[in-house]
């Protein structure tokens, strides 16, 4: 297959047309696309979500893993809810491609402690995220979640992506693997204008969707 470089990500990482991002939503749960999932040749996963005893539903192959900020410096977030999040989630894992996105940079400059040297690390240029907005039709001066980024980044790269897991609609927030706050961070993000562009991209054919 022919490897496109995708744009705004520092070292060069390229990617086929053929590419699966799993997002985090309970809604995956009811869909059962392990083994279709399994079929790409690359599986972008985000910050702790897991795959052990879920294969059936989000598959089993993971090729890049895309974290924020407290992910990759291995905070421990189990007092604000979450369940399942180990906080040196990052720190254990094994030759693995990482791709960090953040506003902040204290984490990456910290990358040799955060992450075991078998990893590769990426880091998306975030002083750039407005390219990413203006490609999604993304209105706003709140920063994205990183799916929605990750999803743009692919659309920036002239890849067409399936995602799965996603909610197209405004709901309460969820996660497959644990229990987690179910409000929306409306301080730092926008998440009617996130839904919006993605069903927006849906109905343009820009991205395909489960």
């Amino acid at each position: 297959m022919i490897l496109k470089k995708v744009n705004l990500v520092e070292p060069e990482m390229f990617l086929s047309e053929s590419v699966a991002i799993v997002g985090s939503s309970s809604k995956i749960m009811s869909l059962n696309k392990g083994e279709l999932i399994d079929t790409y040749e690359h599986v972008i996963r985000f910050n702790r979500s897991t795959t052990k005893d879920f294969e059936k539903f989000v598959g089993s192959k993971t090729t890049i893993r895309a974290v924020n900020n407290h992910v990759f410096d291995n905070k421990d977030i189990s007092n604000q809810g979450y369940t399942n999040s180990p906080s040196n989630f990052v720190k254990k894992l094994r030759k693995e491609n990482i791709l960090f996105i953040g506003p902040d940079d204290g984490p990456w400059k910290r990358r040799r402690r955060n992450t075991h040297r078998s990893c590769n690390l990426f880091k998306f240029d975030y002083q750039q995220l407005d390219k990413i907005k203006d490609i999604m039709g993304i209105n706003t001066e709140k920063k994205l979640q990183i799916g929605t980024i990750t999803i743009g980044l692919c659309i920036l790269s002239n890849i067409k992506p399936h995602i799965f897991g996603f909610d197209l609609h405004n709901i309460a927030r969820t996660h497959y693997f644990e229990s987690r706050p179910g409000s929306i961070d409306t301080i730092n993000h926008d998440p009617d204008n996130e839904t919006e562009a993605l069903r927006s991209l849906l109905s343009k054919k820009m991205i395909n969707c489960d």
